[in-house]
């Protein structure tokens, strides 16, 4: 019996072989909706923004052996997404980790360099448009964005100014100041402030507020206690005593909100936001303006937002001024508009 199982071995019917799918094209071996959870983003829309990044990203040698601009944007989009350490994505896409630094860095450089395409502060004509939708939403009249301040976690930083980074939860980070529109994009972002700053002084150094002060923009912003109140910044009451004053906080805190909610949606949407950025404070700031940009691509492109996740956010301390004619501005605000 065994010589003739041995006689017959040519004759039998090999099984067949199972046909491994290829790891190193994320586009071929992920469906859609499995690529969009690992990288954030339908294939189409990763296919449109690689090929807005491939002037940008191609190499203009042919030294050693270059990774093709898709792999260079796919590698940087997992690395955003999920925030995993830069020995993790090497191995997910083969390539060395000081491979992985270099490439991320390169590829954020290139998103920022789309910063104007995609983050605007909204014209007069889109102004009047920006008014009515957060009216219908909060029935707080006049506003044109809602502004807020949101902490970005860094390691220490190993510089004499290490400490002005840490933020009042006592952890280091970039304080990031940012403007919300009616979509929840961002309309303005300020990313190069230590954490230890407070929200108000990156207002008033920003180039948003210069804008403001010369009247080159008809509306207001809607900002927390953390701000100085000013004529076309509206901040709540701290200790509302009249029916007006209660009807202007509500209607002040349901439309301020939006930014709460776009920085919700916009850590969720890149978790290394949530975890510990390892780089330079400079590049860390790189990297969040990506992000914000990003952002506002998968905003226009409809891709569904991810669920949101509490942030543990450190809250600004009310700032205290003796600024009359803006508190006179706010009250007169209130009387006219709720009473």
């Amino acid at each position: 019996m065994d010589y003739l199982d041995y006689v017959n071995e040519d004759q039998r019917v090999p099984p067949a072989r199972h046909v491994l799918a290829d790891k190193s094209d994320p586009f071929q071996h992920f469906d859609d909706i499995s690529f969009r959870d690992r990288f954030r983003m339908y294939k189409k829309d990763a296919m449109e923004i690689i090929s807005q990044l491939n002037l940008k990203l191609s190499s203009v040698t042919q030294r050693g052996w270059p990774l093709p601009v898709c792999l260079q944007v796919l590698m940087t989009l997992r690395f955003l997404a999920c925030g995993t350490f830069h020995r993790e994505t090497g191995d997910l896409f083969g390539v060395s980790e000081p491979t992985v630094c270099k490439v991320i860095h390169r590829v954020c450089r290139a998103i920022c360099e789309l910063r104007g395409q995609y983050i605007n502060f909204p014209d007069a004509t889109i102004q009047v448009n920006y008014k009515v939708s957060f009216y219908e939403y909060g029935h707080f009249p006049g506003v044109i964005g809602c502004i807020d301040g949101t902490h970005v976690p860094i390691k220490c930083p190993s510089t004499p100014d290490a400490e002005e980074y840490r933020n009042r939860k006592n952890w280091f980070s970039i304080n990031v100041q940012g403007v919300c529109t009616p979509q929840l994009q961002f309309s303005n972002i300020v990313a190069r402030w230590k954490g230890a700053t407070h929200d108000s002084r990156i207002f008033l150094n920003s180039s948003l507020n210069a804008q403001f002060e010369r009247g080159e923009h008809n509306g207001i912003l809607l900002g927390d206690s953390g701000y100085a109140q000013k004529n076309f910044l509206l901040t709540p009451y701290l200790h509302p005593t009249t029916a007006e004053q209660w009807r202007y906080n509500q209607a002040h805190m349901r439309t301020r909100g939006l930014v709460e909610r776009m920085f919700g949606i916009y850590k969720s949407r890149f978790q290394g936001l949530r975890k510990t950025l390892r780089f330079k404070p400079r590049r860390c700031c790189i990297v969040i303006i990506a992000t914000a940009v990003l952002h506002n691509y998968l905003k226009q492109c409809r891709c569904p937002d991810p669920p949101v996740e509490e942030d543990d956010n450190p809250v600004a301390p009310p700032f205290t001024t003796d600024a009359r004619e803006g508190l006179a501005y706010r009250d007169a605000f209130a009387l006219c508009h709720f009473k």
